[in-house]
């Protein structure tokens, strides 16, 4: 019995540098990343975004163009949106469109908006504290803080690094969720 035990406590120990290993590759690649967004001249994808204010949801194809300084958001859906066009810089949004006005009040207390979430995530993927990494099957994924009440949830794809998806939430409530495709950077 003794045998059993000090073998598997073995075991366990001849297994704990591999998961280090892990921990440290994981936290290489988050890193990589960064460097990869910050030097990046230009990131573009597609965005799906759902904004939930409680009472009620709202759903956004978005076009987004980034270029490390200014984010740029041409709305896709819903139809009466479409070509309608956020530019933010600096946490001011300007929205570009022939007279239309986007309703799209604040989801928290800290005044984040659907067409300001955008800009959050990629600013977050940047620069954010992370507080968690780890692996989501074959993804990474990592939480940020990105304000006092709020925390962004990103993921990326495992092989090629890009980002595929967010969550935002205030006070431990999802208020932003974003799937993204066609990333891609120059």
């Amino acid at each position: 019995m003794r045998r059993a035990i000090a073998s598997a406590l073995m075991m366990t120990l001849l297994l704990l540098p591999g998961c280090g290993e892990r921990e440290v590759r994981l936290e290489k690649s988050f890193d990589a990343v960064r460097r990869v967004v910050t030097a990046a001249q230009s990131i573009s994808f597609q965005a799906e975004l759902t904004a939930d204010w409680g009472d009620t949801a709202a759903d956004y194809g978005l076009a987004v163009t980034y270029d490390g300084q200014e984010t740029v958001q041409e709305l896709r859906s819903p139809e009466l949106l479409a070509g309608i066009r956020a530019r933010s810089l600096r946490g001011q949004t300007s929205v570009e469109y022939d007279g239309a006005v986007l309703g799209a009040g604040p989801l928290d207390g800290e005044g984040l908006s659907p067409m300001s979430a955008v800009p959050v995530i990629l600013d977050a993927l940047a620069s954010a504290y992370v507080e968690l990494l780890w692996w989501d099957g074959g993804d990474m994924a990592a939480r940020l803080y990105v304000g006092e009440r709020s925390v962004a949830t990103v993921w990326l794809d495992g092989e090629s690094l890009a980002l595929t998806g967010a969550e935002i939430a205030c006070d431990g409530k999802t208020v932003i969720t974003c799937r993204v495709t066609d990333w891609q950077i120059s």
